[in-house]
């Protein structure tokens, strides 16, 4: 069996974005809608059915490590000279984004577009404030969405991974 498992490692425009929580990535995209074509003359059912929209394909997660590297990194806005983070009007940015596994597999997003939905999690002895994210696969200029690569291939170059170790 080849599963796919085990959040290991974010990368969007090619820095690591820092701690995500422990529920990982979860689906949030939504199926594409289909509508049936009847025909006056076929009594019995549909003729055809065509694709109205296609659907979308997207992930949220919750960014917990709120450093102000991670989140100008992740959403945009400015660091000033004491470390203070600045958001941005829109909190949104986009980039390939790179989804390495436990298992091996690295899921290359190559145009993700990361939104700050809100806060999450509040502010208290239950756990830690976070950064809801939502992450839209966009198309990139070549029509690539995604790509699984296969345990030992660098997605940058499409070729096994040199390992600096030997």
């Amino acid at each position: 069996m080849n599963a796919i498992y085990g959040l290991n490692q974010v990368k969007f425009d090619g820095k690591v974005i820092g701690w995500i929580d422990e529920q990982g990535l979860q689906p949030a995209g939504t199926a594409p809608t289909q509508v049936d074509v009847y025909a006056a003359q076929v009594k019995d059912g549909p003729i055809a059915t065509i694709t109205s929209n296609p659907g979308k394909k997207a992930f949220t997660c919750n960014l917990i490590d709120l450093s102000t590297e991670n989140l100008v990194n992740t959403i945009g806005g400015t660091k000033d000279a004491n470390g203070n983070w600045e958001p941005p009007e829109k909190w949104e940015k986009t980039a390939p984004m790179d989804i390495s596994c436990d298992s091996g597999e690295t899921i290359r997003f190559f145009n993700a577009k990361v939104t700050g939905n809100d806060f999450a999690n509040g502010i208290n002895s239950q756990g830690v404030l976070a950064l809801g994210l939502n992450i839209e696969l966009l198309k990139d200029d070549k029509g690539k969405s995604l790509k699984i690569f296969v345990k030992g291939i660098d997605p940058e170059t499409g070729a096994p991974a040199v390992n600096p170790e030997g």
